[in-house]
């Protein structure tokens, strides 16, 4: 029993790093999408500035580029990673109920020797 209650320990201490993991890539996308945004409004203020300036459009341009790079980074970490690490802590979620289930009905068993789950 004390190896089930250790197994259970490893998996609880496997989902708390997926976890771990996972807010880090949310914090990831989280920023780049504030970078995109913020860069977004530059472009948006220097748009609305009704300047000619070829310089200006060229660094509309250019802010543009940097709103799809960032959008891109987001994008990337917000797919595949993101989808695998949640798939990780649902199986080990299951994993460690089923491991803790399994660890009380062994103590039931232990305590109680005369308990249904004994006949």
């Amino acid at each position: 029993m004390a190896k089930r209650e250790q197994v259970i320990e490893e998996t609880l201490g496997l989902i708390a790093q997926a976890q771990a993991e996972y807010e880090k890539i949310v914090e990831e996308v989280r920023s780049y999408c504030q970078k995109a945004r913020e860069l977004r409004y530059q472009a948006d203020k220097l748009r609305c500035s009704g300047s000619s300036d070829p310089q200006v459009a060229t660094e509309i341009s250019k802010l543009l580029e940097q709103v799809n790079y960032y959008n891109h980074l987001a994008d990337q970490k917000d797919g595949q990673p993101r989808l695998e690490i949640l798939r990780r802590i649902d199986s080990l979620v299951r994993e460690a109920s089923g491991l803790r289930e399994a660890v009380q009905c062994y103590r039931r068993i232990i305590i109680d020797p005369g308990s249904p789950e004994r006949k």
